[in-house]
């Protein structure tokens, strides 16, 4: 059993989030103007948790530096990083790229409590956006994001990415 406390909006927000997307009415009371108190049974702890981090992930906003400045990025709005010719570069749900001037593997260890995993040595891609899974030769896989961007997971990534969509994506 997990007892919590959130912010009002925080709650009703999570509230609406278990009821359209699961049919889970969890038991919740007000314990102040602003705070409420959720109660969650053993056996909604993991869609509890679950649609609680996506609330807190979308809201939770990251500062890339860029070569002019710095720019905020919600991670949920990120499609997909990658390094092409030397650049790291963001693509976003508006198909627009953005080049970042970080490592990748500086983005990587930023986002790894996030819902990202690196799937190949020059890319990291967003798990909440894959819309299709296709097994390829070679014991690869080929991911399908929106736009019909096709991305590849190779071999030597396959085992953290399986555990990864496993753990983060809720497959």
């Amino acid at each position: 059993m997990i007892k919590l406390v959130l912010d009002l909006e925080k709650a009703n927000q999570l509230s609406f989030k278990l009821k359209a997307e699961h049919q889970v009415e969890l038991m919740s009371r007000e314990i102040s103007s602003d705070e409420v108190l959720f109660v969650v049974p053993t056996e909604h702890e993991q869609i509890f948790i679950q649609s609680l981090n996506e609330i807190l992930e979308y809201e939770t906003s990251l500062w890339f530096n860029t070569y002019d400045g710095k720019i905020k990025v919600y991670p949920s709005n990120c499609l997909f990083l990658e390094v092409n010719d030397g650049d790291t570069i963001m693509i976003n749900d508006y198909y627009k790229k953005i080049v970042l001037h970080h490592a990748l593997q500086e983005l990587e260890e930023m986002l790894e409590e996030l819902w990202f995993s690196r799937i190949n040595k020059s890319q990291i891609v967003n798990l909440k956006k894959i819309t299709y899974i296709r097994p390829l030769l070679n014991s690869k896989l080929e991911l399908t994001l929106p736009g019909n961007i096709k991305l590849e997971v190779n071999r030597s990534y396959l085992k953290a990415f399986k555990k990864a969509l496993n753990e983060k994506g809720g497959v």
